[in-house]
């Protein structure tokens, strides 16, 4: 049995270039969330006119980040 790409389902729900609503709604959080997380530098995103968009692996990439920084506090708390 292989091991499956976890982002390969959504992958197939959305399209490679994100809308902020569209990032919010694969990252369950606000739009507000999304916003935060570009000014903060933890997403990456590009001005369209006045709103932002996102490429979907560098959002992937993103939540990555997240899970490998959450994994290294467990890690530490268990030392």
């Amino acid at each position: 049995m292989s091991i499956s790409d976890p982002f390969d389902e959504l992958r197939k729900l959305y399209p490679p270039l994100l809308t902020t609503a569209q990032v919010a709604e694969m990252m369950h959080c606000t739009i507000g969330d999304v916003r935060d997380k570009v000014h903060n530098k933890q997403l990456k995103a590009m001005r369209w006119g006045q709103q932002f968009r996102f490429f979907r692996e560098e959002v992937f990439d993103a939540m990555l980040r997240v899970v490998d920084d959450e994994e290294d506090d467990t890690e530490r708390d268990q030392a």
